[in-house]
């Protein structure tokens, strides 16, 4: 199946970063990894965000978390060094114990995105080791992809 590029106007959340002289690879582009290294920093934003505080626990003492399960990458142009980014989230896909995050890193002023990938996580409990149902604050999250 061929994922979709969602437009900038197409995400629910949005939070912001800045390049690093040190994110450039040697062609001068921001280097691929630096993209997943941004998404993962900024993924506590998301969830601070849909929890509408950051008093929530994570970690190993979470009975309730999505634990990164699969993610799918999309390249789509060149970014350099130094650049403002906005980065999107909006989660269209939940299953039983399992849900999807459609993430896109946008260079100012693009409508476009840069890369774009879709996360999916599996809910967790790490105090029991075991996979749990998806909870409402996901479920009520959702905008499916039309």
């Amino acid at each position: 199946m061929k994922q979709r590029i969602l437009m900038r106007s197409e995400y629910d959340f949005f939070c912001t970063a800045s390049t690093r002289w040190r994110d450039m690879d040697t062609l001068g582009h921001i280097n691929h990894t630096v993209y997943l290294g941004l998404l993962e920093t900024k993924h506590k934003e998301f969830m601070d965000h849909l929890h509408g505080s950051n008093e929530h626990k994570f970690g190993l003492q979470s009975t309730e978390a999505g634990l990164l399960a699969s993610m799918k990458v999309m390249y789509i142009k060149q970014a350099h060094h130094p650049a403002e980014l906005a980065i999107g989230y909006r989660i269209t896909r939940v299953g039983s114990k399992s849900y999807d995050v459609h993430q896109g890193i946008f260079l100012e002023g693009d409508d476009k995105p840069a890369f774009q990938s879709i996360h999916t996580f599996v809910m967790f409990n790490f105090v029991e080791q075991k996979s749990i149902p998806v909870g409402n604050l996901i479920k009520n999250n959702l905008r499916e992809i039309q």
